[in-house]
């Protein structure tokens, strides 16, 4: 499902998704009363998914709350928009049971494991995408240059904040493109740079 999504948000395809569908399938990967996600059906919570199902989350918020028109303007009716999952139970499961708390450190899928780097990269990975919130941004530069793949260049976020928050603001990890899973920016100054260069 991850890599399906993302692939129709990279080529601009994402009203041929089913909506209704996608959410109900991606809702049904929360446990109660655990709050991290499984993979499929009668599987066990595992952190990782923290990303490959919390990562899906963003762009069907996106999808369905509709293009912003300028970088950083957020309409009032997106920012009232109800989450679509429980953020703070992932969160809670990630900061409670993904933390490896012996000398080892990092983070494992659930507690009667070690901790690996596979599992530290998505748990760290689906909590920043729980605390943080993206925004497609339809008046993102378009130029002649931009091409046919430009959508996944024109995403801003900003940090989801709620009135109770469960963590200090300190422990808020940086954010991550929701497509390329890399720091928030790297990818556009990588294609800015690599632009310049002009054809091969």
């Amino acid at each position: 499902m991850y890599s399906n999504i993302h692939m129709k948000v990279v080529v601009d395809m994402y009203r041929y998704l089913d909506v209704p569908g996608f959410i109900s399938w991606l809702s049904a990967r929360q446990y109660a009363p655990e709050g991290g996600f499984s993979g499929r059906t009668n599987k066990l919570v595992d952190g990782c998914y923290s990303h490959w199902i919390g990562g899906c989350w963003p762009l069907l918020e996106a999808c369905l709350e509709g293009p912003t028109q300028h970088s950083g303007e957020v309409s009032s009716s997106v920012q009232s928009l109800v989450n679509l999952y429980s953020r703070d139970g992932l969160i809670r499961y990630i900061l409670c049971c993904c933390q490896d708390q012996g000398k080892r450190g990092g983070l494992r899928d659930k507690p009667s494991h070690t901790s690996d780097s596979y599992h530290t990269c998505y748990v760290l990975a689906g909590l920043s995408s729980a605390q943080h919130k993206w925004h497609y941004n339809a008046s993102a530069e378009n130029t002649e240059e931009s091409g046919t793949l430009s959508s996944p260049y024109r995403w801003t976020s900003e940090p989801y904040v709620e009135t109770t928050q469960i963590y200090d603001e300190e422990d808020r990890v940086g954010t991550l493109h929701p497509i390329f899973v890399i720091p928030e920016g790297v990818a556009e100054e990588t294609r800015a740079y690599f632009t310049s260069k002009g054809s091969f």
